[in-house]
């Protein structure tokens, strides 16, 4: 080898070196937590183009899955579920749709790390995710085959052990016109009005002596006009619910909605005014512990701790 070979094949040597650490501390450690993890093919490429990418990479994709349940059972559209609510009823959900946005993971110390959503021109927008586990099979024929049960983007690799997000949709992307909207936010059957807004969380389905019983939550006391001629400004309960969930990996824990706790507490044999259920309405006095059961105030009501989400492991 003469002098002027060396200096070439050693750097060659450090470059592959340098490449197979950076390997190794991206994907090898995956276990341990969210890593990034570089091309993982054999390819022997140790140009100084390769090595960057291998060794800057500094984010991770999260798939944030969830499951709905009934009383812990897993939906689907047609099967009916017992002993529910106050009176052990059946319920038959012929619809499990809602908004979630804002999510963040949290690291060991409790540090918000927003995660930045992929748009996929369906289900997610913005910083919004629609979860929808209808099919539009059997009873759920007001829907339509395409589900999703997840939220998808990435964040900064690392290790995170707990979850934030806001149930409903953001007051800026709540009073609009969802016939020309982008989707998820085109989903008329999910829409009020240009005053109300959407619909944060849809159920629908007979449930005890209620055939035509619902939950639909969403924002109140909006002004503006239901034509959208008077823009909103405000609502006086915008009906959003945080949810916080420790004891969460991302890489592997679901999170569990469950239409039987939000249904805990409720006697779904008598409705004493309002449509049957709850549609949010201050009025409707059978709102407060479905509120309640998601942490939400009710005409100032203190509420219970939100049960409707859970870790599942």
């Amino acid at each position: 080898m003469t002098c002027s070979d060396k200096p070439q094949s050693y750097v060659q040597a450090l470059k592959a070196l340098a490449h197979r650490i950076a390997v190794l501390t991206g994907c090898g450690l995956a276990g341990y937590g969210l890593v990034a993890c570089g091309d993982d093919s054999s390819s022997d490429d140790y140009s100084d183009a390769a090595i960057p990418d291998a060794m800057d990479s500094s984010t991770a994709e999260v798939s944030v899955q969830f499951q709905a349940l009934v009383g812990g059972e897993p939906f689907a559209c047609g099967s009916s579920y017992d002993g529910i609510g106050t009176s052990s009823s059946t319920v038959q959900p012929n619809d499990f749709r809602l908004y979630i946005h804002d999510v963040r993971l949290l690291d060991s110390e409790g540090n918000e790390v927003p995660l930045t959503l992929t748009q996929d021109d369906a289900f997610q927008y913005q910083d919004l995710v629609l979860l929808d586990f209808e099919d539009g099979t059997a009873t759920c024929s007001g829907g339509n085959s395409a589900v999703n049960p997840q939220a998808v983007g990435t964040v900064p690799a690392g290790e995170y052990s707990g979850i934030r997000f806001v149930l409903g949709v953001p007051f800026e992307l709540n009073h609009a016109n969802a016939a020309t909207a982008p989707s998820p936010l085109n989903v008329t059957s999910l829409f009020w009005n240009w005053q109300g807004g959407y619909k944060f969380a849809r159920f629908d389905g007979p449930a005890g002596d209620l055939p035509e019983w619902r939950f639909h939550l969403g924002s109140t006391g909006c002004d503006g006009d239901t034509t959208g001629t008077v823009p909103t400004t405000t609502c006086t309960n915008g009906n959003r619910a945080e949810v916080e969930l420790t004891n969460f990996d991302p890489t592997s824990t679901p999170i569990s909605a469950d239409l039987g706790a939000l249904l805990e507490g409720v006697d779904l044999t008598e409705d004493t005014n309002g449509p049957p259920g709850c549609m949010s309405g201050p009025k409707d006095l059978e709102c407060e512990n479905y509120f309640s059961n998601l942490g939400l105030s009710f005409n100032g009501s203190t509420p219970g701790p939100q049960s409707f989400f859970s870790v599942s492991n």
